[in-house]
C-alpha cells in the first residue's frame, strides 16, 4: 500500500475580539473572533459569528469543539492548518440553510469581508492548509462546506485529511475550490481517507472545482449519493481514488465516476466480498492489478450491467479521470489485469468487460 506524508502543522482555540491598532487591519466587530491558542477544554463556537483562525499551531487537545450551524470559520493565511491531538474531535452539524463554512480569510461571500480590503483580494485553491483528524474517532461533520483549502508548500495536499484511521462521519458536506491532486504515483483529495478507518461514512457530499476530490481506503463502503459536479462543473482528476487491500465485506455503488485503483496490486481477501453495483467502472493505473483469493465469488456482480474494468486513460467511460483532457489515450497493457487463483491457465479473468489489460505486456 502506498503511503504519502504530510508537514502537519497544528491547530487550535481559545477566542477573543480580534482588537488592533493597524489602520490596515479590519475594524473590531462582535461577530469576529480571533483564534490564537490551542482548545484544551471543551469549546462552542456559536452561530453568527465568525471564527479566524490567526496562529500556525492550533490543536484541539483531548477535548471537543463544537460549531453551531451558521458559524463561519476562515483560515488567515496559507500555514494555518488544524491538528486533532489525543481524544480530540469536532462535532459540526449544521443545516441545509445555515451550513457550516470553513473557508480563506480572503472569502468575502461567506462571513462578509473579514480582512477589510473591500475586495481587492479573491480567494483561491490552497489559501490555508487543511483539518488533519489525526487518527481520532467520532468527528462528525454535517452541512458543511469546505472551502479554497489544501495548501502544502506547493504540493498538492487534502482539505479535509482523515491520517492514521481516523474514524468520522461527513456526510452532506460540499468540497469546492479546494486543490489535492497528483504527486509523482500518489493521489491526495480534497477529502483525504485514504488511511481513514473503514467505519468512516461518507454519504450525499458534493465535489466541484477541485483538483482531485475524494480517495479512500478500500475497505470503505460508497453508495451512490455522492454528486461529482455541481451546475455542470467537475473536478480535474474527477473519480475515486482507492488505495489498499479488502479483507471485510464492502460495498461500492456508486456510477457517476469511476473509482481508480491506485496500488500496484489490491487483494481481496480469503472469504470477503467486494460487491459492485451497476454501472460501476473500475480504473487501473499503470501495472495495476486486482487479486480475488477466493475466485469470481470474491467480486459479487462482476458482470453486472454496464460494469467495466478498464484503463485509467479510458476517457469514454465516466470520463477524464486522469485529469489531463485528451492528452493520454488507452492502450492495449496500460494494465495487468485481474488474477484469479487457479483459474484456467493462465490465471487472469478474460471477462467481455476487461479493457486494455494485458498481463504478459511486451517489454518496454
Amino acid at each position: 500500500m502506498r503511503k504519502i506524508f504530510y508537514l502537519l502543522i497544528g491547530v487550535s482555540a481559545l477566542g477573543y475580539i480580534f482588537q488592533s491598532c493597524d489602520p490596515k487591519d479590519p475594524p473590531t466587530t462582535e461577530n469576529t473572533i480571533e483564534i490564537t491558542g490551542d482548545i484544551t477544554s471543551p469549546t462552542l463556537w456559536t452561530a453568527n459569528k465568525v471564527y479566524v483562525i490567526n496562529t500556525t499551531d492550533f490543536a484541539i487537545d483531548n477535548t471537543t469543539l463544537t460549531i453551531e450551524a451558521g458559524t463561519v470559520i476562515k483560515f488567515k493565511n496559507n500555514n494555518v492548518a488544524t491538528t486533532i491531538l489525543g481524544e480530540g474531535r469536532i462535532i459540526a452539524n449544521g443545516t441545509s440553510t445555515l451550513p457550516i463554512i470553513f473557508t480563506s480569510y480572503k472569502d468575502d461571500n461567506n462571513g462578509g469581508d473579514t480582512n477589510g480590503d473591500g475586495g481587492n483580494t479573491i480567494p483561491a485553491a490552497g489559501d490555508w492548509t487543511n483539518i488533519d483528524l489525526n487518527g481520532s474517532t467520532g468527528s462528525i461533520f454535517t452541512h458543511c462546506k469546505f472551502l479554497y483549502g489544501g495548501y502544502h508548500n506547493s504540493l498538492p495536499a487534502p482539505t479535509l485529511n482523515l491520517s492514521s484511521g481516523t474514524e468520522a462521519t461527513i456526510d452532506n458536506c460540499t468540497f469546492a475550490f479546494n486543490t489535492g491532486g497528483q504527486n509523482g504515483y500518489f493521489y491526495i483529495g480534497a477529502l483525504h481517507a485514504e488511511s481513514a478507518s473503514n467505519a468512516t461514512i461518507i454519504t450525499n457530499n458534493i465535489f466541484y472545482n477541485n483538483k482531485l476530490p475524494l480517495t479512500i481506503a478500500a475497505e470503505i463502503n460508497i453508495n451512490n449519493s455522492n454528486s461529482f459536479s455541481y451546475n455542470d462543473i467537475s473536478n480535474k482528476y474527477n473519480g475515486i481514488f482507492v488505495t489498499g487491500n479488502i479483507d471485510k465485506n464492502t460495498e461500492w455503488t456508486e456510477n457517476k465516476v469511476a473509482f481508480v485503483i491506485s496500488s500496484d496490486n489490491m487483494n481481496i481477501g480469503i472469504g470477503k466480498k467486494l460487491t459492485l453495483g451497476n454501472n460501476v467502472v473500475l480504473k487501473f493505473g499503470e501495472g495495476s492489478t486486482l487479486n480475488l483469493l477466493s475466485g469470481e465469488t470474491s467480486l459479487n456482480n462482476y458482470n453486472g450491467e454496464g460494469v467495466y474494468y478498464t484503463s485509467l486513460k479510458d476517457d469514454e467511460l465516466l470520463g477524464d479521470t486522469n485529469g489531463d483532457g485528451a492528452a493520454s489515450l488507452p492502450a492495449a497493457a496500460d494494465w495487468t489485469g485481474i488474477f484469479i487463483d487457479e483459474w484456467k491457465s493462465t490465471g487472469y479473468a478474460d471477462w467481455a468487460n476487461i479493457l486494455y489489460n494485458d498481463p504478459n505486456p511486451p517489454a518496454k
